[in-house]
């Protein structure tokens, strides 16, 4: 006889999840304790995007002014945040949980997505970047510095203490966690004498030692904390500096900066800053700031370097001169 086939349907097994694997719903009072609690995330730095994240805060809370805005990013930047008045608490973001918070936006690839995208043009300050990620459009970019009495005391102390000369305070950061927009040490004393001969005092300002100053018998200082870091920049009378965190916090104090800009866009990374002046490195392919020199077709050596890092000591001192006449009027 022939075999005749079962034409009933074959039921598979289930595996059922082990309860403790089964992600609960949530519960009405965890949702009444969550409710209220916004986190907002930066995995990394450096600094000086920390700094431009402070621009973030009060529209936030404009727009949520009963919701407790929290913030975490890499402890080591606590101190740069701890004087903010919209962030409502700021937390590690190696150790924050996240199953605290119903929403939470995490802004640490968003700016680098975006900008890569539109290289070589520019667009977007990176706030509004990061703003618009979270769903919001900033009406306002102040960073809302606090420094107290007590903390400006400690900058001016550390100032004179380093002073060799009189004049008004120039603080000169060349040096970045970048080396590819980083000063010459050549560069770097022939812009110091431009300034001493302009009758200013000039001290180096950087996390270590500036080489190239202290051959030469320039003050410099290094290794402050956070805190006396920004106490110090906040005393200056004037602020040079490349791309880096010093120019940050410079503009969002409304200090007088000079930046020195290579492959980023300096007027858009200067936008909310209104006393600035900039020098925007040379480009062959006649942009203002490509994003990506990596991919620059006029670049053949190997490794590859900003073909627009051509600033001269020239162009700083102009600057200098033009940001300083405005400042006097």
């Amino acid at each position: 006889m022939p075999v005749v086939k079962s034409k009933l349907p074959i039921r598979k097994r289930i595996d059922y999840k082990r309860p403790e694997q089964v992600k609960p719903t949530l519960g009405l009072r965890d949702f009444y304790n969550k409710r209220k609690k916004v986190l907002i995330q930066r995995g990394c730095g450096g600094l000086g995007d920390i700094l431009m994240h402070r621009m973030m805060f009060e529209d936030f809370k404009k727009l949520m002014p009963n919701v407790e805005i929290h913030f975490s990013c890499p402890s080591i930047y606590h101190d740069a945040l701890i004087d903010h008045p919209f962030i409502d608490k700021i937390l590690d973001s190696n150790s924050v949980n996240y199953h605290d918070y119903i929403v939470h936006y995490n802004t640490t690839t968003a700016c680098g997505r975006w900008e890569m995208t539109m290289a070589p043009m520019s667009g977007k300050h990176r706030s509004d970047i990061w703003a618009n990620h979270c769903g919001v459009n900033l009406t306002s970019h102040e960073m809302h510095f606090q420094i107290s009495e007590e903390e400006k005391k400690d900058g001016k102390d550390i100032l004179e203490k380093h002073r060799d000369r009189n004049g008004k305070i120039v603080v000169l950061a060349p040096i970045s966690a970048m080396h590819n927009k980083n000063l010459t040490d050549e560069l770097m004393v022939e812009v110091t004498n431009g300034l001493r001969d302009r009758g200013f005092f000039v001290t180096g300002l950087h996390g270590g030692p500036i080489y190239g100053f202290l051959k030469n018998d320039i003050p410099t200082i290094h290794g402050l904390r956070l805190r006396k870091w920004l106490s110090v920049i906040n005393q200056a009378d004037f602020i040079v500096s490349v791309d880096t965190s010093h120019f940050h916090a410079a503009g969002g104090m409304k200090k007088p900066v000079v930046g020195m800009f290579t492959f980023v866009n300096g007027p858009t990374y200067s936008l909310h800053y209104p006393n600035v002046e900039l020098v925007q490195g040379p480009c062959p392919l006649k942009y203002s700031g490509c994003y990506d020199w990596g991919k620059c077709p006029k670049l053949k050596e190997e490794p590859k370097v900003p073909c627009c890092s051509g600033i001269t000591a020239n162009s700083i001192l102009s600057a200098f001169d033009k940001l300083a006449s405005k400042t006097e009027k």
